[in-house]
């Protein structure tokens, strides 16, 4: 037998085999142990579990409005709820994992990290979260089916009606442009509602519109939360990039604030919580039994009370303010990390800050 006949041979011969392994193998269910596979069993093995460690991004405050219909319903499951917040936070709890210690059964994982947790092997998945819980919509889910969204985040326009002529009420982004307000409109030094705009816009004309806004002077702060009480308050004008939750929130803790928003032609829509399952959870049931009423309609109903919920659950309170104000919404997307960075870098030096604040 020649040379080339006798490796024919053997190539013949390990194809066989392959081809025995896959016929004679189980089918590998992608299902993560310990989970239920249809909703009924998720939520009878989420009862047998009675409790779970949830570490959300919601305050002590807010947690008991958005938990409130999911206790009703699921009266033996015991939500216990810790706020947590920020990148350090999410590397401990990455570590704590590596290590065997899992303290949550449900974690909001910052965005920037999701990649991280899923090569490092420290959450669950992937879920078919779609087919296991009802009524989950298709921008709640990430790709890989680690992920689901629950709190989402929209950018928006507000203002102080004393100070705004109803005539001069900025009703689209170039509204910010313009020179009546040089020297007078506030605007966060983390261009998020520029980078936001990304997928509608592209690179060149978010550079060319920062420029512009430069160039009408405004005033720069660090974070929300004080220049949207600066803004009811009378000290400036208008907060161009507003987060929608941010003027919410006080809007509810004050309803007589003097201020209001304006949503502009292109909102853009970001996802708030991001929720993952950590590998190892003691209650893996009851937990992807809260998330998935989280991202849900009932759930979405109930972030609408802090102002999170999604635009894309019909009728939801979100919803219907696009509708009201004929906006489109532009979807950041689960991939934002892979882009975010770069642009708002490029911005960031537009605006005089090389270190990218």
């Amino acid at each position: 037998m020649t040379m080339k006949a006798r490796l024919l041979k053997m190539l013949t011969l390990f194809a066989s085999v392959q081809v025995g392994i896959l016929i004679c193998s189980p089918r590998v269910d992608s299902q993560p142990a310990g989970i239920g596979k249809n909703f009924d069993e998720i939520v009878r093995l989420a009862n047998k579990e009675g409790r779970l460690h949830v570490g959300s991004g919601l305050t002590l405050e807010e947690a008991p409005l958005v938990l409130k219909g999911f206790n009703q319903r699921y009266p033996k499951i015991r939500v216990e709820l810790t706020p947590v917040s920020g990148t350090a936070r999410a590397e401990k709890l990455f570590n704590e994992v590596l290590a065997g210690v899992v303290e949550y059964d449900l974690y909001d994982v910052p965005a920037a990290m999701q990649n991280r947790f899923v090569k490092g092997g420290v959450v669950t998945g992937p879920i078919e979260w779609r087919k296991l819980v009802p009524n989950i919509g298709e921008h709640h889910i990430s790709p890989d089916g680690y992920f689901n969204a629950s709190g989402f985040n929209l950018r928006i326009i507000g203002y102080n009606p004393t100070l705004v002529p109803k005539d001069r009420i900025p009703k689209d982004w170039s509204d910010c442009l313009d020179p009546y307000w040089k020297g007078k409109i506030a605007v966060d030094v983390h261009p998020r509602f520029l980078s936001g705009l990304y997928k509608s816009w592209g690179e060149a004309k978010i550079l060319d519109y920062a420029a512009r806004f430069k160039n009408n002077q405004p005033i720069w702060k660090q974070g929300q939360t004080e220049a949207v009480a600066q803004v009811a308050s009378g000290e400036f004008a208008i907060l161009c990039g507003a987060h929608y939750a941010t003027l919410y929130s006080l809007l509810r803790s004050d309803p007589k604030a003097k201020l209001a928003m304006s949503l502009p032609k292109e909102v853009p829509v970001s996802l708030g919580e991001i929720m993952a399952i950590p590998k190892g959870a003691p209650h893996p049931n009851a937990a992807l039994l809260l998330s998935g009423w989280l991202a849900a309609p009932d759930g979405q109903k109930a972030y609408d009370a802090v102002g999170r919920g999604s635009p894309f659950v019909k009728e939801s309170e979100k919803w219907r303010l696009i509708q009201k104000w004929g906006s489109k919404t532009i979807f950041e997307g689960w991939d934002r990390p892979e882009y975010e960075p770069g642009i708002i870098k490029k911005i960031a030096g537009v605006w005089g800050f090389p270190t990218g604040k």
